[in-house]
């Protein structure tokens, strides 16, 4: 299995220095859940884009054919030292995931490369069936307006942003669709921490208020879950489409600092860093705390088919 990342962005400069690209931080979390869940090994690549500066995936690189689900994975990447590893890049894409950014999904006169990026996903999900979509926090948002206008759109959060590990109720088809990992869920199956921070959500257009944002959506996509500050979450489109508005790939101390350079750029102010700390909480890496592990084994599982 390879998987193209997409880097909508690069960290803030202290979790750079000590994680690197976001691309590098899911393949080292794809490479410890398949470690998780998989006795005997296969093989899964990924191979980094850096969307911003314009590169993307060519349409010929990627799997035209359905291929067989894995059932058991092994990672390596094309800087990988493994002499038994064919090159990826013979290996055709079968998933794309879209990492997280501080650009907004509208925000495309600033931002010119969101369209470009936004009219691939587009061509993807109609042109190539067999390609599997993952985005976090801001890839949500783009897929969500690239594959779901107007039926939704992206807009700032009313109530500003929602920070810190939150617990998400999960929708029961999603639920369902992921029963085994999520029955590994700190606080049962209905319900996944993740660290979160966003200033933007998903709204579906029809909703008349608060209580209905988290519906609306045309079928068979379904959203993932709510909670009581954002109502869609993610969304789900079996075989084909997850989001997730949390963000797996962060920790405490990732969290933490992404913050502390958020209120550095908009200018929040001290005090206000400080509540947006005391909301994130904690002063280490805190490995366990949340549920990125089991989201983790979600996505990896998304990506094999086997959902």
């Amino acid at each position: 299995m390879h998987i193209a990342i997409l880097d909508a962005d690069i960290p803030v400069p202290a979790v750079y220095a000590r994680r690197g690209l976001y691309s590098s931080q899911f393949k080292k979390l794809l490479q410890e859940a398949a470690a998780r869940v998989h006795e005997s090994p296969s093989q899964i690549y990924t191979t980094a884009y850096d969307v911003v500066g314009g590169c993307l995936p060519s349409f010929d690189s990627l799997r035209k054919q359905p291929s067989h689900p894995t059932t058991t994975t092994t990672v390596a990447t094309n800087g990988a030292s493994n002499s038994n590893a064919a090159n990826p890049l013979t290996h055709p894409i079968d998933g794309i995931l879209i990492t997280g950014s501080s650009s907004g999904v509208y925000a495309t006169a600033t931002h010119p490369w969101i369209t470009p990026l936004k009219e691939f996903i587009q061509t993807v999900f109609t042109s190539y069936p067999h390609i599997r979509l993952f985005g976090a926090c801001f890839g949500h948002q783009l897929i969500a307006q690239a594959l779901l206008y107007p039926n939704v759109h992206v807009e700032a959060c009313p109530a500003g942003f929602e920070i810190g590990p939150v617990d998400i109720s999960l929708s029961e088809p999603f639920a369902r669709a992921f029963s085994g990992p999520c029955r590994s869920l700190r606080a049962g199956p209905n319900c996944m921490r993740l660290q979160v921070v966003h200033g933007d959500w998903v709204v579906p257009a029809d909703c008349k208020n608060e209580q209905e944002r988290g519906g609306g959506l045309p079928a068979p996509w379904v959203n993932v879950g709510s909670t009581a500050a954002c109502a869609v979450q993610g969304l789900y489109y079996p075989g084909r489409v997850l989001t997730l508005q949390g963000h797996f790939e962060f920790d405490g101390f990732v969290n933490r600092e992404t913050c502390r350079e958020f209120g550095r750029r908009l200018g929040w102010g001290e005090e206000r860093v400080k509540r947006v700390l005391e909301e994130i909480g904690g002063s280490g890496d805190e490995a366990g705390v949340d549920d990125s592990e089991v989201a983790a084994e979600v996505v990896l599982r998304f990506f094999e088919g086997r959902d």
